[in-house]
């Protein structure tokens, strides 16, 4: 079932896409499936971020053939994006002529559906709502102390999210692409990750309280940082059996 928020008018509303019909209903997806009776053409509407996060989780180095072969793996780096970052399907990736690099990076994202804390990993896919595509953008930093983490992605708009949840997904397998005008830089597969899911909900609930609606970015595969933006462009990511997120990049 795929999940959407959306806008009609400039009220914001939650649906589900059924029969190629956007299908409003009476409250958020995760407290009713209730219709109103109304319906949407997907196409008339203005989708917006498909969650409003308390908080997004970020793991870095989660993909073996963006590591390189091992024999032991180190757990991923984890690292947070502000909510202040997340922009929708459609919207503007906004860059200024300060940052001298800016790239794009392809992932797929865990969107949490129930409280969670120190659940072990053999419960931990009650509590996944869905999933989505994120894109972490990121510029290079100017300080190098704190290498390419907070002042390099936490810029606002550099969370794109959506455009939509779907609710019914196995990601032990799924291509994920992404291209920047029609090139495509990045192209690998989920089963290249290092933490799955279960285990990546599991690690994270025992250091922090996982609510309804929070973002876990769970990783890119290499050439990240080839898949360089500048004003004008256009990038697409594209998650097998999920969909696409495109964004245009916006020099300001």
């Amino acid at each position: 079932m795929k999940c959407v928020r959306f806008q009609v008018n400039k009220e914001k509303k939650y649906g589900i896409i059924k029969d190629s019909l956007l299908h409003e209903l009476e409250d958020s997806f995760f407290f009713t499936s209730e219709k109103s009776g109304h319906t949407y053409d997907i196409n008339s509407v203005e989708l917006l971020p498909p969650v409003i996060p308390s908080k997004i989780i970020a793991l870095g180095y989660n993909y073996k053939d963006l590591v390189g072969d091992r024999d032991k793996y180190d757990e991923p780096v984890i690292f947070l994006k502000p909510t202040s970052a997340v922009i929708g399907h459609g919207d503007s990736i906004e860059i200024t002529t300060s940052m001298n690099k800016v790239w794009t990076e392809v992932e797929l994202c865990i969107v949490i559906g129930k409280t969670v804390s120190n659940v072990n990993e053999n419960k931990a896919a009650e509590y996944i709502f869905g999933f989505t595509i994120g894109n972490d953008v990121t510029t290079s930093n100017i300080m190098d102390r704190d290498h390419h983490l907070a002042r390099s992605k936490a810029w606002d708009t550099f969370c794109p999210l959506g455009p939509w949840i779907e609710t019914e997904l196995n990601t032990d397998n799924l291509k994920l692409t992404n291209s920047i005008n029609g090139e495509v830089f990045q192209k690998s597969s989920t089963n290249m990750r290092i933490y799955d899911d279960k285990k990546i909900v599991s690690h994270l609930s025992k250091m922090m309280t996982l609510y309804p609606g929070d973002i876990i970015m769970t990783g890119t595969p290499k050439n990240a940082e080839n898949s360089i933006v500048k004003g004008g462009d256009v990038v697409t990511l594209n998650i097998e059996n999920l969909g696409m997120l495109t964004n245009q990049v916006r020099l300001r």
